[in-house]
């Protein structure tokens, strides 16, 4: 299931925040028609040579994701991408640990939950389509500063792939993009090399050419191989980092 952007019309989720702003330009190198984005307060784009709208929606509802899939039901939306997501950025022990993880389980698993189950039938009826979630890298792995948030993309991760099986099928590509840290404000106590929005961004475009469903930008790839040769070894050193 290749997916040509050219003329293509797109909706993006959390196009406010640092990955979906650079996404926003990498769709308008691409060529699509146009972009719909879709986050939980109004920001501004300054995009050129795409037609762009906003709808301001709460992804943690999914009754207002169902009433936005309702008013863009003639748009013709062949790939949507979910980037929205929340980091508290603090540990398990943290005096907020419990309300920082239904934060976190709302808005990074049960967000992309409500996307897939309203916009998944829309992209099968018409006949075929992308739905794309930015994951993490710590989907697999957990890092004890970040466990509440390592739990909810675990979580999300795992909500993907049953996305895959019940979409697959009907010609919905489900893809799950799994980054290691991100230079956002999202990452700004994490330390160690960082990931620009921008390369990913680019590199996300570029994956929509083929017909891969997971994509490991960066060096996410060669944690993931180390991973796969490993996981007990792998998570003893993300313990002891």
């Amino acid at each position: 299931m290749r997916s040509s952007l050219k003329g293509a019309n797109v909706l993006l989720f959390g196009g406010s925040g640092g990955i979906g702003k650079a996404l926003l330009q990498s769709l308008a190198r691409a060529g699509v028609a146009s972009i719909v984005v879709a986050a939980h307060k109004v920001s501004s784009h300054d995009v050129v040579g795409v037609d762009i709208s906003t709808e301001v929606i709460d992804v943690t509802s999914l009754a207002s994701v169902q009433d936005l899939a309702r008013r863009l039901s003639d748009r013709d939306i062949a790939l949507v991408i979910n980037s929205a997501g929340v980091n508290s950025n603090e540990s398990l022990f943290s005096t907020n640990a419990a309300l920082n993880a239904r934060r976190e389980m709302e808005v990074n698993c049960f967000g992309l939950m409500n996307v897939g189950l309203s916009f998944g039938p829309a992209l099968a009826a018409r006949g075929g389509g992308v739905l794309m979630n930015v994951l993490s890298f710590l989907s697999h792995a957990s890092l004890p500063p970040l466990a509440t948030y390592c739990a909810s993309k675990s979580a999300a991760h795992s909500l993907n792939l049953s996305l895959r099986a019940e979409l697959r099928p009907k010609g919905v590509r489900v893809c799950g993009v799994y980054p290691m840290a991100v230079d956002t404000s999202m990452s700004r106590d994490q330390q160690g090399p960082k990931m620009s929005p921008e390369m990913l961004a680019q590199e996300m475009v570029n994956f929509l050419a083929g017909d891969c469903e997971d994509l490991y930008p960066g060096e996410a790839l060669h944690a993931y191989d180390a991973w796969l040769r490993d996981p007990r070894g792998f998570q003893a050193e993300m313990l002891s980092s």
